[in-house]
């Protein structure tokens, strides 16, 4: 009887089965199919990398930083995602970690930026990583708040998060034009066992609470229009 693999072997084993599930893809055919399709483009490399320049609209969530695989399970694992890092070997690295998670079409930049670049496609410029966007709510203090306050919309969100971003400006003029409701932004990356008690799964995620109860729910980028329909609810 052959003697069994260790426990490093395994996981090795594991990790290239599913990173063969993973399509590794030209910069041409990668930038095509992210065009085609409405998923979410993910950079991994590490923030001073990103400093330097990235793809336009891409989601930033560095590999090495810490809790990746914590953090990348808020993503909806049906949705097409897109990653790339500077040479390849990262992205798939981390679509390996994805598919094992049970993200069902995961898409590699083969060569990574380099490659990219190489091929004369376009870089946006860099800028400073974004803040954390508040401070960590415990599950405690988030229940007194709704105890406090009879309507509360909470956008479940994180700094990394490009739909985040786009959908900031919508909630900051909710915050000041809607009456009689509080709009709260709790950042997932500080209260993560607020975000693991409400199952939040994929950011943005917008929950309307009455009374203390869940009463709506939306994920994603939303129109304006849908997030005043939730709160007439």
């Amino acid at each position: 009887m052959p003697a069994p693999m260790n426990r490093s072997l395994c996981s090795l084993v594991v990790l290239f089965a599913a990173a063969a599930l993973a399509d590794d893809l030209s910069p041409a055919e990668f930038k095509a199919q992210v065009e085609a399709q409405q998923g979410l483009l993910l950079d991994v490399r590490t923030p001073l990398e990103v400093a330097r320049g990235k793809l336009s609209g891409a989601s930033v969530l560095d590999f090495n930083g810490g809790k990746f695989e914590q953090k990348v399970a808020l993503i909806a694992r049906d949705r097409p995602v897109f990653i790339y890092c500077a040479s390849g070997n990262r992205s798939a690295q981390a679509a390996a970690v994805m598919a094992k998670l049970g993200f069902t079409h995961v898409t590699n930049l083969a060569g990574g930026l380099r490659a990219w670049v190489a091929a004369g496609l376009p870089v946006e410029p860099g800028r400073d990583a974004p803040p954390p966007s508040g401070d960590a709510v415990t599950p405690e203090a988030f229940d007194a708040l709704l105890e406090r306050e009879p309507r509360v919309l909470v956008d479940f969100q994180t700094p990394w998060c490009t739909p985040c971003q786009q959908m900031a400006p919508v909630v900051d003029a909710l915050a000041t034009s809607v009456k009689g409701v509080r709009v709260l932004k709790i950042d997932l990356d500080q209260s993560e066992a607020l975000g693991a008690r409400e199952k939040i799964q994929g950011v943005p995620v917008f929950v309307l609470y009455v009374g203390g109860k869940e009463r709506a729910r939306r994920s994603g980028v939303q129109p304006r229009k849908a997030l005043e329909a939730m709160l007439e609810k």
